[in-house]
């Protein structure tokens, strides 16, 4: 039977299915009292917006640890951290969804944060291996003035294979980011919802999709929104955070909630195995859970927590994450296809 979009009324419960990944060995959580001093490095796929408000608040908490970032997407950050798997020159990794994580769990500490209790259950997963800090949603984000000149509509995934969109889509390379993938997740997801089948009936989608940006992929997904507020592109396909961000700062695109469904995701950090500074590590994770952080994410950067107690009112006409048009996220799928990035991949090189 047709599965459904979820209703506000259900989604609490459904989405604490979501997320079922591997479990691993649980080590101890840092000693509550524990101040770090000294240093740690973070690898960051996080904008330079968001590693303002972190360190801005960690050096007001911990003036006698420096916070180091090293920016880059997660598909680099990941390899660097892979590369260094002998020697490792940083001690958490930030950013990414469940799918690097389960591809990286040889190169990680498992860690549970004594905040994790303070987690929804439904974004707490039952892995150690890394921690969920951020509700994604994905968005379609379109350039409001450029959009109007086209006479387009845009309102949902099907609304992208449009061929007076081609070369006009902002796009991530889904080999440099975790987030086009799960972009691609979330379109296979909603597609197989739409039309009552499987997820695998609708790779053609994809590569309609993927012909439709007519060899145009950006290198990072912080590119993304800013592409389409530069006007360079008439839509893209983003998470929502940067486009709030930038809204907010005055620029006139808006972000579309596709008709068709959401599959709701964690963004997620992990401590890299045997970093120099592993207790300052481990203090930084702490640290991104807190209630403070979390409020200031959302206030300042329109992050969605995964707190409860957390408020988050995003923008006039934004919608709050139970009025979402969500879908329950694939985590079988998901699983069972740890060759997707390969996979995106021989699509894209099979269009020439």
């Amino acid at each position: 039977m047709k599965r459904k979009l979820l209703s506000s009324a259900v989604l609490t419960l459904a989405l604490i299915m979501i997320f079922t990944v591997f479990t691993a060995p649980v080590k101890a959580s840092a000693d509550e009292g524990y101040i770090p001093t000294g240093t740690v490095v973070v690898y960051t796929a996080a904008s330079e917006d968001v590693q303002e408000v972190e360190r801005a608040l960690w050096e007001e908490k911990y003036p006698d640890c420096k916070l180091e970032f090293v920016s880059g997407g997660t598909g680099e950050l990941s390899a660097r951290v892979e590369a260094e798997k002998d020697n490792p020159q940083g001690d958490v990794i930030f950013g990414g969804s469940v799918s690097l994580y389960n591809g990286l769990a040889d190169y990680l500490t498992p860690y549970v944060s004594p905040e994790k209790v303070n987690i929804l259950p439904s974004f707490s997963g039952d892995t150690d291996i890394c921690t969920p800090y951020q509700i994604n949603v994905n968005t379609i984000v379109v350039n409001n003035e450029l959009l109007e000149k086209s006479g387009l509509t845009i309102d949902g995934w099907e609304s992208l294979l449009q061929p007076e969109l081609k070369g006009q889509i902002s796009y991530c390379d889904p080999s440099a980011a975790s987030s086009a993938r799960e972009q691609a997740i979330n379109m296979l997801c909603a597609m197989a919802n739409k039309d009552g089948d499987s997820m695998d009936d609708h790779w053609d989608f994809i590569k309609d999709f993927y012909a439709n940006l007519d060899g145009k992929q950006l290198s990072s997904s912080a590119l993304v929104s800013q592409g389409v507020a530069n006007g360079e592109f008439i839509v893209g396909v983003a998470n929502e955070d940067p486009v709030l961000t930038l809204m907010l700062d005055g620029i006139d695109i808006s972000p579309v909630y596709a008709k068709e469904g959401i599959t709701l995701r964690n963004s997620f950090m992990g401590l890299i195995k045997d970093s120099p500074n592993q207790e300052n590590g481990k203090a930084f994770i702490d640290f991104i859970l807190s209630k403070e952080v979390q409020q200031a994410h959302a206030d300042e950067v329109h992050m969605r927590s995964v707190r409860p107690d957390v408020a988050f009112s995003g923008l006039d006409g934004i919608p709050t994450s139970d009025q979402l048009p969500a879908l329950m996220y694939p985590t079988e799928w998901v699983n069972a296809n740890k060759d997707l990035k390969a996979h995106l991949q021989e699509i894209i090189a099979s269009l020439g």
